[in-house]
């Protein structure tokens, strides 16, 4: 019979929330990673934050050792019920990359609808699942139009100036995301028989993952988002800025353009510029925004 790490009580059965930083004047700022799962993802971020703001980062690297099949409504009830031993009540201030994104957009929801507060939802690079099927066929065919001759130009251009470490890293993304129903469940079980954390860009495209990420349908939102995206996301994204979100968040979508690709806006430089804005939104900053372009 097959264990349910979602059974009750199973928040409390070991550290699912680490502590990046756990003392400090204002709320705290509970960070959800991708799919890969590590916690230490933020660590570069916390450091670029202000002096004082506490920040807990979600466990959610052991997930992927498990066999069980994963959904975001699982996900946000179980961690919910984890970050509740840190802070009981709101306001609460979430930020999430990517898979996290969703996670922590349906534990906002959950918390408005229970009558709590989420004073933010920050999502870092998480487009929304129902984007492409929320647009017409004539928008879907040119989305797909874009998308082609953006990334057929952008290749040729890295080779015609010699980037061939960037081509070869995006041809393997490439090759790994068309072949993954093959070979990523067992490059997982090999890492876990040796007894390894599976490499982040391996991690990203775990089927299950994928498939968690693609079955979710957003619930409408009653306040507004913070978006962090992409700038390399590609030209195919330019006529949809905030993702597919705008259509959820009926409080608005402010918008912020990271330099740099999905996989490295957590590192340096771009993590400074994500920290710089993100402070504003926190408890003790401005809280205005004004950078940001709202949807």
């Amino acid at each position: 019979m097959t264990h349910d790490i979602f059974s009750p009580g199973a928040a409390s059965d070991r550290s699912h929330v680490v502590p990046l930083r756990a003392t400090g004047a204002g709320s705290p700022l509970f960070c959800f990673p991708g799919s890969s799962g590590n916690a230490d993802l933020f660590q570069e971020m916390v450091s670029a934050l202000p002096v004082g703001q506490p920040v807990y980062a979600i466990d959610m690297g052991w997930l992927g050792g498990t066999s069980q099949d994963l959904t975001v409504e699982q996900l946000a009830g179980f961690y919910l019920d984890a970050i509740r031993n840190i802070q009981r009540k709101g306001p609460y201030y979430f930020c999430g990359y990517s898979l996290g994104g969703l996670v922590a957009y349906e534990i906002a929801v959950r918390l408005i609808d229970e009558g709590d507060e989420a004073n933010l939802v920050s999502l870092l690079d998480a487009p929304n699942p129902t984007l492409m099927s929320n647009l017409s066929k004539t928008d879907s065919a040119q989305f797909h139009k874009t998308y082609l001759i953006g990334r057929v130009r952008k290749y040729y251009l890295r080779l015609v100036r010699g980037d061939i470490k960037s081509f070869t890293r995006n041809a393997l993304s490439f090759i790994v995301w068309r072949l993954r129903v093959l070979f990523i469940p067992m490059i997982r079980f090999g890492f876990r028989i040796a007894k390894k954390p599976l490499p982040r860009n391996f991690g990203i495209n775990d089927v299950r993952f994928l498939d968690t990420w693609r079955s979710y349908i957003p619930k409408s939102y009653a306040k507004d988002l913070v978006f962090f995206r992409a700038q390399d996301r590609g030209p195919e994204y330019d006529r949809y800025p905030t993702m597919g979100w705008d259509a959820y968040a009926r409080g608005g979508v402010q918008v912020h353009i990271v330099p740099g690709g999905h996989l490295d806006m957590m590192k340096t430089p771009s993590v400074h510029f994500i920290a710089e804005k993100m402070a504003a939104y926190l408890d003790y900053g401005s809280g205005d925004g004004e950078s940001a372009e709202t949807f």
